[in-house]
């Protein structure tokens, strides 16, 4: 049975919605629902009146509901700044009066082939993979791993959308490293979230030239401070816009951090090979383990600045017995790099050097895409991940170790 696109009109004036609806009515694959309260489906057609301001807040709303995959507006005049204000409050199409049934007809057929290819049962649900970077302490690196895995997911994938965003706290140092200023911030979205729908999202924030989206910690007092309702505003927002939220959040910080955790489809939990990182760290999976439900398949311990023959820090081996973890990837130790990426405004994967660091994001990146990089040859690496030696060597060394009372 072929699917039926379901068709609301919101026209005031009779006579227009009687043409609208000789223009609809005989199209195969287009059903008529009459209901006159806005109810979930594929296409609205709105009529504006000339109380602009009431209109556009009336289109901004249904637009946010997320009701409806499209609407289609119809305007009584042309005015580029109306029109530009209809696009943004969610119109996917402005058509002037009096109407032209092929403009009609030409809209109607070019949403149908598009619906096909995307269900709209999809359209507003979640799609997009959250991966929260979370630091042991602060000062392990966090802001540098989180932008250079959203470089990479952006330059190995174009046709996905990657948004990166600053969460661990005010006065964040993302801007600087980027070389950018972004706007609007995570306080300025969360003051006008009612007004900003799934479409005119990508179209308000920042884009960095390396291919992905920033939303950027406030560089200026605000009132108040993030807290778990606005994390959740802004990331059910975000997770149907973008197929991918690199989250950068600093340290742990209390219910902010585990609203993060709770929502996150991957927490990438950050240390560095010394004692104090490893302690913290193991205080911080103490108490991932008491939340409840524990997000154990979410965690992924990831050693950043690792060097494979320090004097001065641990053994991959030694931080996994103490852990009683297996570490999930490693991002060498390049600060000559990270400092002359940072100089240029750019990530290392813009850089375009063959540095050991580069890949190793390159990599991180294609295990979330699920694909292997260019010019590999060998069975996806993102298989072979675990040297299994290495597991069976801890696990082993974990039973016969006896655990603390």
């Amino acid at each position: 049975m072929t699917r039926q696109i379901s068709v609301q009109l919101k026209i005031r004036s009779p006579a227009l919605a009687e043409e609208v609806k000789k223009i609809i009515s005989p199209l195969d694959g287009f059903y008529l629902n009459p209901s006159r309260l806005l109810e979930s489906g594929d296409l609205l057609i709105f009529e504006m009146g000339e109380n602009f301001g009431d209109e556009i807040h009336a289109l901004h709303s249904m637009g946010s509901s997320g009701r409806v995959s499209e609407i289609f507006v119809i305007s009584p005049r042309l005015d580029p700044d109306l029109l530009l204000q209809v696009r943004r409050a969610g119109a996917g199409r402005v058509f002037i009066r009096p109407i032209k049934r092929s403009e009609i007809l030409n809209a109607l057929a070019e949403f149908k082939a598009g619906i096909g290819a995307v269900p709209s049962s999809l359209k507003y649900q979640k799609y997009g993979k959250i991966i929260y970077l979370l630091g042991c302490k602060g000062g392990v690196g966090t802001t540098t791993a989180a932008l250079n895995l959203a470089s990479g997911l952006a330059h190995l994938e174009k046709l996905h959308s990657v948004l990166l965003t600053d969460m661990a706290s005010p006065f964040g140092d993302m801007q600087v490293l980027l070389g950018i200023h972004p706007s609007p911030d995570w306080a300025q979205l969360i003051k006008n979230l009612p007004r900003i729908n799934v479409k005119m999202l990508k179209s308000i924030l920042s884009k960095h030239p390396s291919g992905f989206y920033v939303l950027p910690a406030p560089s200026t007092p605000v009132e108040g401070r993030i807290n778990p309702e606005v994390v959740e505003a802004i990331l059910s927002l975000t997770e149907k816009a973008f197929e991918f939220s690199v989250i950068d959040g600093g340290k742990f910080s209390g219910e902010v951090s585990a609203k993060i955790c709770e929502m996150a489809d991957t927490i990438l939990l950050l240390t560095n090979l010394n004692h104090p990182c490893l302690e913290n760290l193991k205080g911080l999976l103490s108490l991932f383990r008491k939340m409840k439900p524990y997000p154990e398949e979410k965690i992924k311990i990831v050693v950043n600045r690792y060097e494979k023959n320090s004097s001065v820090s641990l053994s991959l081996e030694e931080a996994e017995k103490e852990l009683r973890s297996h570490i999930f990837w490693k991002i060498p130790n390049d600060f000559s790099a990270v400092t002359e990426a940072a100089g240029q405004g750019k990530t290392l994967i813009d850089l375009g050097k063959e540095k050991e660091i580069r890949a190793s994001f390159l990599e991180l990146a294609s295990f979330f895409l699920r694909k292997d990089l260019p010019g590999r040859n060998d069975p996806p690496f993102w298989r072979r991940l675990t040297d299994k030696g290495r597991w069976d060597r801890l696990a082993m060394t974990l039973r016969l170790k006896p655990k603390p009372s």
